[in-house]
């Protein structure tokens, strides 16, 4: 690995060792999932003590570049994937895009009330009693990688089943199959959280850990809302890149 620790470098000695290894995976010469030099290893090469080694890895951990194996050793994280901000695509076709086998487990749907929050954003009247609210595991290559809560105000006598989710897989594609709904565009807003308990579990990841929160508000090709829905995306796994120009 370039570079070596300046020790007359205003920034601290930790944070130049995390920008060393952190540009040696950004460069490819660690692979994802590959193992980094042991703890000894570094020492020898940097000539830092233990604790500023340690620093460096928790701050890369916390980053998503590197992850622990209780027992087995740190190891490189595979690459975060990327979304456009001006990109309106379903989950599963993000997934494919990257190469990536899409999948779901279903948690919950059925019928509720909807809060203030779910009626203004699907624009309902006061007199709206229901709408229809799915809460999905979304996963690629069986790896779970957000929490999507999504509600719908179907027009009435027509629904969405269990059995008709799992058979299309994508929300997008029945909605324009069977509703006859194409998705054109969305207003959407992005912040950081953290993960509760229960969100921590079904991710596969530690409690208090980054999120990324997109609630998004999808219209029809008659500019109709058609959905209201919150994605829970992981830190680690997951940003979002913008093009700006002027």
């Amino acid at each position: 690995m370039p570079e070596m620790i300046d020790p007359n470098d205003f920034l601290p000695r930790y944070y130049q060792l995390a920008n060393i290894l952190r540009e040696s995976i950004s460069n490819g010469r660690f692979e994802a999932y590959q193992p980094i030099p042991s703890e000894r290893q570094l020492e020898g090469l940097y000539s830092v003590s233990r604790t500023t080694i340690r620093q460096a890895i928790d701050l890369l951990i916390r980053q998503g570049f590197l992850y622990r194996e209780h027992g087995r050793g740190t190891f490189v994280s595979p690459q975060k994937l990327q979304k456009g901000i001006s990109e309106l695509t379903s989950f599963s076709e993000d997934m494919k895009q990257r190469g990536l086998r899409p999948g779901q487990k279903i948690l919950e749907i059925g019928y509720i009330e909807p809060s203030e929050q779910v009626r203004q954003h699907l624009e309902l009247p006061a007199t709206w009693k229901q709408v229809l609210r799915i809460e999905r595991l979304r996963l690629g290559d069986d790896v779970p990688m957000g929490l999507q809560t999504s509600y719908y105000a179907l027009p009435e006598g027509q629904t969405i089943t269990r059995e008709e989710l799992e058979e299309f897989g994508s929300v997008y594609k029945m909605l324009q199959e069977k509703f006859h709904l194409i998705p054109t565009e969305a207003d959407e807003t992005l912040e950081v959280t953290l993960a509760t308990p229960r969100e921590a579990a079904l991710l596969q990841i530690p409690s208090g850990s980054p999120l990324l929160l997109s609630e998004r508000t999808t219209y029809s090709q008659a500019r109709r809302v058609i959905e209201f829905v919150k994605i829970l995306y992981r830190g680690d796994r997951y940003r979002y890149i913008a093009k700006l120009t002027r």
